[in-house]
């Protein structure tokens, strides 16, 4: 941290944002007005103030001095004080009042106003009710100061602001007893962060707070990481004893505590385990959901499905596949269908069928896929509107965090529902969407179980199909034209663990052997901004995409959108950037939301609601330095991002195939490399080569390419739902 002090008397609020605390300020300083940008929140006129930062050089208002630390002081003249209560900083308090309280109590004032409020009524126009508001708005602002002041030493200023939001003037109390606390409230705060206020307060290794907090953070990071729902008890013992540093016996406790607080469940699998209860009882829902949707008995039964059949093949001339022709009938008269298949098996081509047959029989439709590009496609190739799951479920903020309003109270109104992607979708989201079908409803769930499962916890889609107890056809057929089609092909070579074909001439699957990775970094360049573009006419930002196999070293997402970043949106003057961290954002980057986000506003014209999700692509229109926030348009979706939540974005001209996971693009360009080798599977290049539409281009090695089609290493994910489900 900066060592550079400055006191002065503050002059002018020139911007302050009230939900970070972000401010912009003009302080007298030994007579001279000095800038202050950074948190300072509820600063006030008249205050005076002591600062801790660094000078810096705006390129627009020029020199500013950036607070990383500050204090308020109390005005102590009369004058000053007139000014600070006059500036309206405390609630019931104006300029006519500030004078008259300043003259009956001059320089007591602040003092009379925090102790002896209820001598401000010999005040004229002063009500007891009144001087009771000025006392709380007073003590709330001082409070602030003190919290702020305690909590700056461990996280600062925005964490702080946090924390004060949350608890209020009790925050200091609430940290010194309760610090693991912390972790559950506030956003941004995890078990190291807590753990590291803990031990600086005194706490033991042992305390059984930190322990159980402990137990949850590993839970937590296995579900993130690893997409467990839970873990086996032996190796949650093991890991808790290590990470935590305490003795086994006393996480064996903590764990049963939690048990009894019902913050964990346990239960036997193949061994005793231990699961966060909410991730559990989201397992039994589903369970208990979809058996009741399979076995709910309709009270007509559909007649003349084979005649339609044949309507459709005569009407379009085609012939259904038998698997195809099954899918259709069994999404109409079963309560739960799914449907797999590669690419090019026609599941777009049942899905608008079933839509036809619906459109004859009156039945309402809704589509619904992950994500916003997901659901994209699903509207370009069936002509029906799809929304996201979230949008699908309303997804809403409340003071007690993100909810959804369609719910088992407010079901979804549409009979059929089609849900696309399901690959996708983790255990708590299929919860959400679950509790909002209404028993009698046709829910057909289509996905590729060969593609990577979700990035959060679950693997809902094998798990449903592996329990063996719900119709599930799977479509083999590849048809003529997808035939055409080398990406096609090649991908199911792949997941056969067959090495595609690489030496095709005028076909979409091309690979180009290079071997260092600096040949490889230049070809990928070269072909995603010149050559591509200047042949085909393609936008190097919207139509083609990077897709790498890991996020470290010279061929992973760091570096390439680096590089990239230098070629396609280099440093202007014209344009403004934000660094943050190691990064730097610039105006019309091409980035990516890596987390869910319920409560960010966005606007589409006169539309306006919240939520932008994880894997959602936008391009940085605005970077507003003075301000510290940036807008961003995610397809239209117009979102404006406080410097603070920059966190939740990364650069996306090269993603992951985890990242790129829904989403179609016309070419992908795919270095193949030796990286660790848990990253080289055989469903991680099956799940890229199947995102590209039109053009599939694999630059690298042929060896590391064979390595990735044997490898079908597929990490087991512990889940409890292929069990609940053969139980129920």
């Amino acid at each position: 941290m900066a060592d550079l002090y400055l006191d002065g008397v503050v002059e002018d609020v020139v911007y302050s944002n009230p939900e970070n605390g972000y401010t912009v300020c003009v302080i007298n300083c030994g007579n001279e007005p000095v800038t202050l940008v950074g948190i300072m929140p509820y600063i006030a006129e008249g205050e005076t103030v002591r600062v801790q930062g660094e000078w810096q050089v705006h390129s627009t208002f020029g020199r500013q001095f950036r607070v990383e630390y500050f204090e308020k002081k109390l005005p102590t003249t009369a004058a000053a004080i007139v000014r600070y209560l006059a500036s309206g900083a405390i609630k019931g308090v104006g300029p006519v009042t500030a004078d008259r309280i300043v003259e009956r109590f001059g320089e007591e004032t602040l003092d009379i106003i925090e102790n002896n409020p209820r001598w401000l009524c010999d005040i004229r126009g002063i009500s007891p009710k009144r001087a009771d508001e000025i006392h709380k708005s007073y003590t709330e602002q001082f409070g602030m100061r003190n919290v702020m002041m305690f909590c700056n030493q461990y996280f600062g200023p925005a964490l702080s602001v946090k924390i004060f939001k949350a608890y209020g003037s009790a925050a200091i109390d609430i940290v010194k007893r309760t610090p693991y606390r912390l972790c559950d409230d506030i956003s941004g705060i995890g078990f190291e962060k807590a753990d590291k206020v803990a031990m600086s307060l005194g706490f033991s290794q042992e305390t059984p707070e930190r322990i159980e907090a402990g137990i949850i953070h590993i839970l937590n990071v296995a579900a993130m990481n690893g997409g467990h729902c839970y873990l086996p008890k032996e190796e949650l013992l093991d890991s808790a004893t290590a990470v935590l540093g305490v003795r086994r016996e006393n996480v064996a406790a903590a764990a049963e505590r939690l048990v009894t607080l019902e913050k964990l469940k346990r239960f036997t699998a193949e061994d005793e385990c231990f699961a966060l209860s909410e991730l559990y009882n989201a397992e039994v829902y589903i369970a208990a959901k979809l058996r009741a949707l399979a076995d709910f008995k309709f009270p007509f039964t559909l007649q003349g499905l084979e005649e339609q059949i044949a309507s459709l093949e005569s009407l379009y001339n085609i012939e259904y596949a038998p698997e195809q022709k099954q899918a259709i009938s069994h999404a109409l008269t079963g309560g739960v269908t799914v449907i797999t298949g590669g690419p090019g098996t026609g599941k777009t081509t049942v899905i608008k069928a079933i839509l036809e047959i619906c459109n004859i029989l009156k039945f309402s439709c809704v589509l619904a896929a992950p994500t916003g590009r997901a659901a994209q496609r699903m509207f370009e190739s069936s002509g029906k509107e799809a929304k996201t799951i979230h949008r699908l479920l309303e997804a809403s903020v409340t003071d007690m965090g993100h909810s959804f309003c369609k719910n088992e109270e407010n079901p979804i109104a549409q009979k059929v529902i089609i849900i696309d992607e399901l690959s996708m979708v983790d255990t708590a989201l299929m919860c959400a969407l679950l509790k909002a079908v209404k028993t009698g409803s046709y829910l057909i769930l289509i996905g590729d179980p060969d593609q990577l499962p979700p990035v959060g916890a679950g693997n809902c889609l094998n798990d449903i199909i592996n329990c063996q107890k719900f119709n599930v056809i799977k479509l083999n057929k590849i048809f003529r034209q997808a035939e055409e089609s080398l990406i096609v092909m090649n991908a199911h070579a792949i997941n056969r663990g067959e090495m595609p074909v690489l030496n095709a001439r005028d076909k979409d699957f091309f690979f180009v052997e290079k071997q260092s990775a600096k040949e490889i970094v230049d070809l990928i360049i070269a072909f995603a901004a010149e050559r591509l573009p200047k042949r085909y006419g393609l936008d190097p930002l919207e139509d083609i995409q990077i897709i790498t196999c890991t996020k470290k070293g010279v061929l992973g997402t760091k570096e390439l959108n680096e590089a990239f970043q230098n070629v396609l949106n280099p440093k202007s003057p014209r344009k403004s950037e934000k660094k943050y961290g190691n990064v730097i954002f610039r105006q019309g980057d091409k980035v990516m939301q890596i987390k869910n986000n319920y409560d960010l506003v966005w606007k589409r014209g006169a539309e306006e609601s919240t939520g932008i999700f994880n894997g959602d692509v936008g391009r940085i229109t605005e970077i507003d330095t003075r301000g510290e926030c940036m807008t961003i348009d995610f397809d239209g979706r117009i979102a404006e991002y406080d410097f603070s939540l920059l966190e939740e974005l990364e650069h996306a001209y090269a993603v992951t195939a985890h990242k790129s996971q829904g989403s179609e693009y016309k070419v992908v360009i795919i270095p193949s490399f030796d990286a660790p080798f848990p990253l080289m599977t055989r469903n991680l290049l099956y799940t890229a080569v199947t995102r590209a539409k039109e053009m599939a281009i694999v630059v690298g090695g042929s060896r590391s390419l064979g390595v990735m089609v044997k490898n079908n290493r597929i990490p087991i994910r512990h889940t409890a739902l292929k069990l609940l489900l053969e139980l129920v």
